[in-house]
């Protein structure tokens, strides 16, 4: 019961920075020089989390429940291409009708139409899929997915919002960033409790399946837009290495007492 409790109060976390980043905008808004740096910082959590926590944790997990560290491999790689297809039958279907570099640069940040909505909502269940995934296995590693997918889920929500402000959609704005904030929280429920009542090698396999989303959301989401902006690029690069830093020094101060549950 004490388990269920502490998820419920991580899931009422996570919905709470997602409503904070979505109405946040209609405050303040940070320039786009914070945005990308706050991301840089970000994608240095993501990298450490993926490499040295997620993708170990897949792999012994998997083998707990009897299978080898290839079929965790093999759901890691599901994982990643389940995302990689979803997102390029999505640009696909969002293709600017001008193809030269100043709108396709553009339009990758216009994700204010309704097929972009559906798709980051699809994003969105992914991502409760990861964290319910994620605190099944241990509740440190449940931690530290929640703390990056926090990050991950302040800047999407806060650059959705701010795209619906400058669109001039101000009263459709808060009806669409309440139901896209309630989508992972409620994947993650659902997630949770069904992962729940399987074995617990089954939840070993859907974590590893989930490590491969992260891996997506990480390498081409997360780090491109990091650098999206070449004139402050070195200090993307110094903030990504302070945010891997953090991870691994977690890493090592939690690996005496062996994997981090």
């Amino acid at each position: 019961m004490e388990e269920l409790a502490l998820f419920l109060i991580c899931v009422i976390a996570i919905l709470a920075v997602s409503l904070l980043g979505a109405y946040a905008p209609m405050s303040f808004r940070a320039t786009d020089k914070q945005m990308h740096l706050m991301i840089a910082f970000g994608s240095g959590v993501f990298i450490g989390i993926l490499f040295l926590i997620l993708m170990p944790e897949a792999i012994n997990e998997s083998e707990a429940g009897g299978f080898d560290a290839m079929d965790a491999m093999y759901l890691i790689l599901a994982g990643f291409l389940t995302m990689f297809i979803v997102d390029f039958l999505f640009k696909q279907y969002k293709r600017s009708e001008c193809d030269c570099e100043e709108c396709a640069d553009y339009h990758s940040h216009e994700i204010t139409s309704l097929s972009a909505f559906v798709g980051l909502s699809l994003h969105s269940c992914f991502d409760g899929l990861a964290i319910a995934a994620a605190f099944l296995v241990g509740e440190t590693v449940g931690f530290m997915v929640l703390v990056a997918m926090c990050l991950h889920k302040a800047v999407v929500v806060f650059s959705l919002s701010s795209t619906f402000l400058l669109a001039g959609k101000r009263k459709k704005a808060a009806v669409y960033l309440t139901v896209f904030c309630l989508i992972t929280p409620v994947a993650a429920l659902i997630s949770y409790f069904v992962l729940g009542g399987f074995e617990s090698d089954i939840v070993g396999l859907a974590f590893a399946f989930s490590a491969g989303v992260f891996m997506f959301v990480t390498m081409l989401h997360i780090i491109p837009e990091a650098f999206h902006r070449k004139d402050i690029n070195i200090k993307s690069l110094a903030l990504l290495i302070v945010g891997l830093l953090i991870v691994v020094g977690l890493v090592l101060l939690m690996g005496s007492e062996g994997h981090i549950h």
